[in-house]
Protein backbone atom coordinates (compact mmCIF):
# COMPACT_ATOMS: atom_id res chain seq x y z
CA UNK A 1 0.00 0.00 0.00
CA UNK A 2 1.48 3.36 -1.03
CA UNK A 3 2.02 6.27 1.34
CA UNK A 4 -0.69 8.22 -0.49
CA UNK A 5 -3.25 5.42 -0.16
CA UNK A 6 -2.47 4.97 3.55
CA UNK A 7 -2.92 8.71 3.99
CA UNK A 8 -6.26 8.77 2.17
CA UNK A 9 -7.45 5.84 4.30
CA UNK A 10 -6.13 7.48 7.48
CA UNK A 11 -3.89 4.53 8.39
CA UNK A 12 -1.88 5.70 11.42
CA UNK A 13 1.88 5.86 10.72
CA UNK A 14 4.58 4.54 13.04
CA UNK A 15 6.21 6.85 15.54
CA UNK A 16 9.06 7.62 16.08
CA UNK A 17 10.88 7.54 12.74
CA UNK A 18 11.80 3.99 11.64
CA UNK A 19 15.42 2.99 11.00
CA UNK A 20 14.88 1.09 7.76
CA UNK A 21 15.81 3.37 4.84
CA UNK A 22 12.72 2.73 2.72
CA UNK A 23 10.41 2.92 5.72
CA UNK A 24 12.08 6.17 6.78
CA UNK A 25 11.55 7.69 3.34
CA UNK A 26 7.85 6.77 3.48
CA UNK A 27 7.57 8.08 7.05
CA UNK A 28 9.03 11.47 6.07
CA UNK A 29 6.73 11.71 3.05
CA UNK A 30 3.71 10.95 5.22
CA UNK A 31 4.73 13.62 7.74
CA UNK A 32 5.07 16.23 5.00
CA UNK A 33 1.72 15.25 3.45
CA UNK A 34 0.09 15.68 6.85
CA UNK A 35 1.77 19.04 7.46
CA UNK A 36 0.46 20.36 4.14
CA UNK A 37 -3.05 18.95 4.50
CA UNK A 38 -3.45 20.12 8.10
CA UNK A 39 -2.36 23.66 7.32
CA UNK A 40 0.75 23.34 9.49
CA UNK A 41 2.57 24.26 6.26
CA UNK A 42 0.22 26.94 4.89
CA UNK A 43 -0.11 27.85 1.20
CA UNK A 44 2.93 29.71 -0.12
CA UNK A 45 5.30 28.81 2.73
CA UNK A 46 8.87 28.03 1.64
CA UNK A 47 10.19 24.57 2.50
CA UNK A 48 13.90 24.24 3.21
CA UNK A 49 15.64 20.85 3.16
CA UNK A 50 17.82 21.85 6.10
CA UNK A 51 14.94 23.14 8.20
CA UNK A 52 12.80 20.08 7.49
CA UNK A 53 15.64 17.69 8.26
CA UNK A 54 16.20 19.42 11.59
CA UNK A 55 12.48 19.51 12.33
CA UNK A 56 12.01 15.77 11.73
CA UNK A 57 15.45 14.80 13.07
CA UNK A 58 16.46 12.95 9.90
CA UNK A 59 19.13 13.35 7.23
CA UNK A 60 18.56 15.48 4.15
CA UNK A 61 18.27 12.53 1.72
CA UNK A 62 14.77 11.33 2.76
CA UNK A 63 13.67 14.97 2.85
CA UNK A 64 14.99 15.44 -0.69
CA UNK A 65 13.17 12.29 -1.85
CA UNK A 66 9.92 13.38 -0.20
CA UNK A 67 10.06 16.87 -1.70
CA UNK A 68 10.61 15.36 -5.13
CA UNK A 69 7.47 13.24 -4.68
CA UNK A 70 5.43 16.20 -3.41
CA UNK A 71 6.51 18.17 -6.48
CA UNK A 72 5.45 15.29 -8.73
CA UNK A 73 2.11 15.22 -6.90
CA UNK A 74 1.63 18.92 -7.65
CA UNK A 75 1.47 19.90 -3.96
CA UNK A 76 4.67 22.00 -3.94
CA UNK A 77 6.48 24.00 -6.61
CA UNK A 78 9.73 25.87 -7.16
CA UNK A 79 9.96 29.12 -5.21
CA UNK A 80 11.62 32.21 -6.69
CA UNK A 81 13.85 30.20 -9.02
CA UNK A 82 16.44 29.54 -6.31
CA UNK A 83 15.94 25.79 -5.94
CA UNK A 84 13.77 26.17 -2.84
CA UNK A 85 10.20 24.92 -2.90
CA UNK A 86 6.93 26.27 -1.58
CA UNK A 87 3.48 24.86 -0.88
CA UNK A 88 1.23 25.48 -3.89
CA UNK A 89 -1.27 28.31 -3.61
CA UNK A 90 -4.26 27.05 -5.58
CA UNK A 91 -5.56 29.35 -8.32
CA UNK A 92 -8.67 29.16 -10.49
CA UNK A 93 -6.82 27.37 -13.28
CA UNK A 94 -5.73 24.66 -10.78
CA UNK A 95 -9.36 24.11 -9.76
CA UNK A 96 -10.55 23.82 -13.36
CA UNK A 97 -7.74 21.43 -14.27
CA UNK A 98 -8.13 19.22 -11.20
CA UNK A 99 -11.88 18.84 -11.57
CA UNK A 100 -11.76 18.37 -15.36
CA UNK A 101 -9.25 15.54 -15.03
CA UNK A 102 -11.09 14.06 -12.07
CA UNK A 103 -14.43 14.04 -13.92
CA UNK A 104 -12.86 12.14 -16.82
CA UNK A 105 -11.16 9.56 -14.58
CA UNK A 106 -14.18 9.06 -12.32
CA UNK A 107 -16.37 8.52 -15.40
CA UNK A 108 -14.19 5.59 -16.47
CA UNK A 109 -14.17 4.27 -12.91
CA UNK A 110 -17.94 4.41 -12.45
CA UNK A 111 -18.60 2.91 -15.88
CA UNK A 112 -16.32 -0.03 -15.09
CA UNK A 113 -17.73 -0.44 -11.60
CA UNK A 114 -21.31 -0.56 -12.86
CA UNK A 115 -20.48 -3.76 -14.73
CA UNK A 116 -18.47 -5.41 -11.95
CA UNK A 117 -19.61 -4.17 -8.56
CA UNK A 118 -20.56 -6.83 -6.02
CA UNK A 119 -23.37 -6.82 -3.49
CA UNK A 120 -20.77 -6.55 -0.71
CA UNK A 121 -19.26 -3.45 -2.32
CA UNK A 122 -22.69 -1.89 -2.73
CA UNK A 123 -23.35 -2.59 0.95
CA UNK A 124 -20.05 -0.93 1.88
CA UNK A 125 -20.96 2.11 -0.22
CA UNK A 126 -24.31 2.28 1.57
CA UNK A 127 -22.52 2.19 4.92
CA UNK A 128 -20.21 5.05 3.91
CA UNK A 129 -23.18 7.00 2.56
CA UNK A 130 -25.03 6.58 5.85
CA UNK A 131 -21.97 7.81 7.76
CA UNK A 132 -21.78 10.89 5.53
CA UNK A 133 -25.48 11.70 5.92
CA UNK A 134 -25.25 11.41 9.71
CA UNK A 135 -22.72 14.27 9.67
CA UNK A 136 -25.37 16.75 8.57
CA UNK A 137 -26.78 16.82 12.12
CA UNK A 138 -23.52 18.45 13.28
CA UNK A 139 -24.07 21.64 11.28
CA UNK A 140 -21.29 23.60 9.60
CA UNK A 141 -17.86 22.00 10.13
CA UNK A 142 -15.47 24.27 12.02
CA UNK A 143 -12.38 25.39 10.06
CA UNK A 144 -9.83 22.58 10.08
CA UNK A 145 -12.25 19.99 11.48
CA UNK A 146 -13.78 18.56 8.31
CA UNK A 147 -12.58 15.02 7.64
CA UNK A 148 -12.75 14.10 3.95
CA UNK A 149 -11.72 10.46 4.49
CA UNK A 150 -15.22 8.92 4.06
CA UNK A 151 -15.83 11.01 0.93
CA UNK A 152 -12.72 9.63 -0.73
CA UNK A 153 -13.41 6.13 0.58
CA UNK A 154 -16.72 6.19 -1.31
CA UNK A 155 -14.89 6.86 -4.56
CA UNK A 156 -12.15 4.36 -3.78
CA UNK A 157 -14.66 1.53 -3.31
CA UNK A 158 -15.96 2.33 -6.79
CA UNK A 159 -12.42 2.32 -8.21
CA UNK A 160 -11.77 -1.06 -6.57
CA UNK A 161 -14.95 -2.41 -8.17
CA UNK A 162 -13.78 -1.14 -11.58
CA UNK A 163 -10.75 -3.44 -11.15
CA UNK A 164 -8.28 -1.30 -13.12
CA UNK A 165 -5.10 -0.88 -11.04
CA UNK A 166 -3.58 1.79 -13.29
CA UNK A 167 -6.79 3.81 -13.21
CA UNK A 168 -6.77 3.55 -9.41
CA UNK A 169 -3.20 4.92 -9.33
CA UNK A 170 -4.20 7.89 -11.50
CA UNK A 171 -7.19 8.55 -9.25
CA UNK A 172 -5.07 8.47 -6.08
CA UNK A 173 -2.93 11.26 -7.54
CA UNK A 174 -5.92 13.44 -8.41
CA UNK A 175 -7.60 12.68 -5.06
CA UNK A 176 -4.48 13.96 -3.28
CA UNK A 177 -4.64 17.22 -5.22
CA UNK A 178 -8.36 17.52 -4.55
CA UNK A 179 -7.82 16.88 -0.84
CA UNK A 180 -5.03 19.47 -0.63
CA UNK A 181 -7.23 22.04 -2.37
CA UNK A 182 -10.28 21.32 -0.22
CA UNK A 183 -8.24 21.46 2.98
CA UNK A 184 -6.93 24.92 2.04
CA UNK A 185 -10.42 26.31 1.48
CA UNK A 186 -11.93 24.49 4.48
CA UNK A 187 -9.27 25.73 6.91
CA UNK A 188 -10.08 29.23 5.62
CA UNK A 189 -13.77 28.71 6.45
CA UNK A 190 -14.77 29.03 2.80
CA UNK A 191 -16.06 25.58 1.77
CA UNK A 192 -17.91 23.37 2.52
CA UNK A 193 -20.74 24.51 4.78
CA UNK A 194 -23.60 22.26 5.84
CA UNK A 195 -25.68 23.17 2.76
CA UNK A 196 -22.79 22.28 0.46
CA UNK A 197 -22.41 18.94 2.24
CA UNK A 198 -26.12 18.16 2.07
CA UNK A 199 -26.08 18.85 -1.66
CA UNK A 200 -22.99 16.68 -2.12
CA UNK A 201 -24.49 13.77 -0.20
CA UNK A 202 -27.69 13.95 -2.26
CA UNK A 203 -25.46 13.65 -5.32
CA UNK A 204 -23.79 10.59 -3.84
CA UNK A 205 -27.17 8.98 -3.19
CA UNK A 206 -27.86 9.33 -6.93
CA UNK A 207 -24.45 7.84 -7.69
CA UNK A 208 -25.26 4.85 -5.51
CA UNK A 209 -28.61 4.37 -7.24
CA UNK A 210 -26.89 4.52 -10.65
CA UNK A 211 -24.42 1.80 -9.58
CA UNK A 212 -27.27 -0.35 -8.26
CA UNK A 213 -28.87 -0.14 -11.71
CA UNK A 214 -25.61 -1.53 -13.19
CA UNK A 215 -26.06 0.89 -16.08
CA UNK A 216 -22.60 2.10 -17.12
CA UNK A 217 -23.85 5.08 -19.14
CA UNK A 218 -26.03 6.26 -16.26
CA UNK A 219 -23.26 5.86 -13.68
CA UNK A 220 -20.70 7.63 -15.85
CA UNK A 221 -23.00 10.56 -16.60
CA UNK A 222 -24.01 10.85 -12.94
CA UNK A 223 -20.45 11.14 -11.64
CA UNK A 224 -19.47 13.68 -14.30
CA UNK A 225 -22.44 15.80 -13.23
CA UNK A 226 -21.47 15.35 -9.56
CA UNK A 227 -17.82 16.39 -10.03
CA UNK A 228 -18.72 19.37 -12.22
CA UNK A 229 -21.35 20.46 -9.72
CA UNK A 230 -18.83 20.32 -6.87
CA UNK A 231 -16.37 22.38 -8.95
CA UNK A 232 -18.95 25.06 -9.68
CA UNK A 233 -20.06 25.13 -6.05
CA UNK A 234 -16.48 25.50 -4.82
CA UNK A 235 -15.64 28.30 -7.27
CA UNK A 236 -18.86 30.12 -6.37
CA UNK A 237 -18.03 29.94 -2.64
CA UNK A 238 -14.56 31.39 -3.26
CA UNK A 239 -15.68 34.11 -5.66
CA UNK A 240 -18.49 35.17 -3.31
CA UNK A 241 -15.75 35.85 -0.73
CA UNK A 242 -17.15 33.41 1.79
CA UNK A 243 -14.53 32.82 4.49
CA UNK A 244 -10.89 33.86 4.06
CA UNK A 245 -9.72 31.92 0.98
CA UNK A 246 -8.98 34.08 -2.07
CA UNK A 247 -7.57 33.28 -5.48
CA UNK A 248 -4.25 35.12 -5.99
CA UNK A 249 -4.57 38.28 -8.05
Amino acid sequence: MSVAVRLLRQVVPSDPAPRDRRALRDWVLRRLYEAIFSGEFPPGITLSENDLAERLDVSRQPIRDALRQLETDGLIEEAAGNGARKVVVFELHHVIEIYTIRAALEAVSFRGAAANITDDQLAELEQVQAELEERLDRGDPAPGEWDATPDFRFHEIVAEAAAMPQLHAFLVNIWLKTWALLNQVQIAGTYPNVDDLADSYRDRRRLLEALRSRDGDRASAAVIEHVNHRRDQLVSAIESRRGRFRFPT
